[in-house]
């Protein structure tokens, strides 16, 4: 049970790290290269990480294939990812305004933690027994 866990850890940073990449491209891009506001780089890169998270979570982390329930998963994974982007966005604002922390170290030390409470809902949302 142990090493299916520490797999299952293993594959979930590999694939979070796929995504995370995904979204500090999409947050440095945007506001460096292109003057879109940091808040509105983070949510557009948070939508980016949340589609190619949600496919590799399911299929290559937890793998779960079943496909008939997949509905619901992606409905629970999109509220999951909506309340982390609620409290990634809040936190970020705040760290930024009244810390007057630098965005990207900000975002670093939010990652962490969100991380982590993604790891232990995504397991609950794909690692059910139920019939797929």
């Amino acid at each position: 049970m142990r090493t299916a866990r520490l797999k299952q850890a293993v594959r979930f940073s590999i694939a979070g790290a796929a995504g995370v990449m995904t979204y500090y491209v999409a947050l440095y891009c945007l506001t460096e290269y292109l003057g879109v506001w940091y808040i509105a780089s983070a949510i557009i890169g948070f939508i980016l990480n949340t589609g190619l998270n949600f496919t590799l979570q399911k299929f290559w982390t937890f793998q779960n294939k079943g496909t008939e329930m997949v509905g619901r998963q992606l409905v629970l994974y999109i509220a999951m990812t909506l309340s982390f982007l609620v409290g990634n966005t809040v936190f970020l604002y705040l760290m930024v305004q009244y810390l007057h922390m630098w965005y990207i170290g900000a975002q670093l030390i939010l990652t962490v933690v969100f991380s982590i409470s993604s790891f232990i809902f995504s397991g609950l949302i794909f690692n059910n027994k139920q019939k797929e």
